[in-house]
């Protein structure tokens, strides 16, 4: 029986900064079917020419490579280190996450490159983010994380209520304003929902500082540690199709670091945000809800998933009800109830599987190459490709990334240098 031959790109940076969910989501397809021949490759190093000679069956454009459409350099680049994909007869699968962002760069690229099929995360408004690309290609709906095997049975008896050692955790970015209200909740939450707790009341474990993200499997574990969680819906309330709104944003900013985001929006976006409104369910609200933490929610719609009360405690974006979430809180019999029915909601939506996702992109793939008919390189060759590019690229990627920390470190010590050598200069000056 015909292997598949599969190439899957992704972008994700530093492997010490993998977010689990992500990882999980980029290496669905070769850690759920054994039965294909399939590269993972981090497009941070080098693609290896005997690589693009090879004639592959599917292609998947990871969420993480379709980032290189926000900076017109990398973007460049990489249309043409990869130029073989817009020759290639393969089936070809995009699964972009933030469609709203530079849609129309998106809409073009998968045009240009006769993608078959587009996974977008976001249930509505499909006819504004793919305008040209629906006249041609497919859509289907996606989600921002898939639920791996070994993540059910990792959860199937979380940690008990009564040794988690946090009452109320929560991890973001600050988003820049180009992401509209909806973005900028994100990391305003935080601040509010902290003023307003009494000192001593809760055990609060809130930040939305760099420095503070917890990377990989430690997010799990700090996350099954922690009886609620802060959640606001993920996405935008701004549309930035080519990116014009995100270079306003950035320019304004630096002229003027300290401007309100009224400000932000009267000079880059006016009326513009809250036009179309682009949710979805986060990765965040399908790890705990296996974890069983309850989550304290911001209005939104969490792809149909999740409803307030039901399988979550509503948190009015001005944190204005936070006296009825306290009690909530402290209705155990109410806890108990939303964190059974939102893990079976979550656990009920078949999609949300790897392993049904991925059946269906290789169910796909291969019905396009019946269809073309295509010829790929043979077995022996593929074998002999692939692993010689699997000892390649450990000591590649090895070296690279350790070149990367050492000159990122280099950066950080240069900027604080700089910075007190132009302390020292203004305090001789006085």
């Amino acid at each position: 029986m015909r292997r598949l031959n599969v190439l899957i790109l992704h972008r994700m940076g530093d492997p010490r900064h993998y977010r689990e969910a992500v990882r999980t989501l980029e290496y669905m397809i070769p850690e759920c079917r054994a039965d294909i021949n399939c590269i993972v490759h981090d497009c941070d190093l080098p693609f290896p020419k005997y690589l693009k000679e090879i004639k592959y069956h599917l292609i998947v454009l990871g969420p993480t490579f379709l980032c290189a459409r926000y900076h017109h350099k990398s973007f460049v680049k990489v249309l043409h280190e990869f130029d073989f994909i817009r020759k290639s007869r393969a089936c070809k699968v995009a699964m972009p996450q933030d469609d709203y962002d530079c849609s129309a760069i998106l809409d073009e690229w998968m045009l240009l490159w006769s993608v078959d099929l587009v996974y977008t995360v976001c249930p509505e408004n499909w006819s504004v983010l793919y305008p040209t690309f629906l006249r041609f290609g497919e859509v289907r709906l996606g989600f921002t994380g898939y639920i791996s095997d070994s993540w059910i049975e990792a959860w199937k008896y979380p940690k008990p209520y009564s040794k988690r050692s946090i009452d109320v955790s929560y991890r973001a970015s600050t988003l820049q304003a180009n992401f509209g209200r909806l973005g900028r909740l994100k990391s305003d939450i935080a601040g509010m929902f902290l003023s307003l707790i009494p000192s001593g009341k809760k055990h609060l474990d809130i930040s939305v500082d760099p420095k503070d993200m917890i990377p990989g499997s430690k997010w799990h574990s700090f996350l099954e540690d922690s009886r609620f969680c802060l959640v606001t819906a993920s996405g935008s309330s701004l549309l930035d199709t080519n990116g014009e709104f995100r270079q306003k944003v950035n320019d304004f900013y630096l002229k003027n670091p300290k401007a309100s985001f009224e400000e932000i929006e009267r000079e880059c976006f006016p009326n513009q945000d809250g036009k179309y409104i682009f949710t979805a369910i986060s990765p965040r609200n399908i790890e705990a809800a296996l974890t069983e933490t309850v989550q304290i929610a911001t209005p939104g719609s969490y792809s149909g998933l999740m409803h307030p009360l039901e399988h979550y405690i509503p948190l009015n974006e001005d944190c204005s009800n936070i006296n009825e979430v306290l009690l909530m809180m402290d209705d155990l019999k109410l806890v108990e109830q939303m964190k059974q029915k939102c893990k079976k909601a979550i656990l009920g939506e078949a999609r949300l599987r790897r392993s049904v996702i991925v059946d269906e992109i290789i169910n796909f793939a291969e019905s396009v190459v019946a269809k073309r008919n295509i010829i790929s390189t043979g077995q022996d060759e593929v074998e002999k490709k692939f692993g010689r590019y699997k000892k390649e690229v450990k000591r590649i990627a090895l070296r690279f990334w350790f070149l990367r920390r050492i000159k990122s470190g280099l950066k950080a010590v240069a900027i604080i240098l700089g910075y007190k050598y132009v302390k020292t200069l203004l305090l001789k000056t006085k």
